[in-house]
């Protein structure tokens, strides 16, 4: 059977690879901005927007 049951846990574990996962193993996120999880999104949240935004938040405070 699938480790991850739920098209909701799946959905979270493939998140929480491409945008902390990937920070952890290569220095970098795993986000191409393709939009898959745009489509994906159960409320339509495009997440590519909230990651840019983070971004230059994070880039901000590290300036400051």
């Amino acid at each position: 059977g699938s480790v991850r049951p739920s098209p909701r846990s799946r959905y979270r574990q493939w998140l929480t690879h491409k945008l902390a996962t990937w920070i952890d193993q290569f220095g970098c996120s795993g986000c191409v901005g393709c939009g898959r999880c745009i489509t994906w999104c159960p409320v339509g949240i495009d997440l590519t927007e909230e990651v840019r935004a983070i971004r230059e938040t994070a880039a901000g405070v590290r300036k400051e």
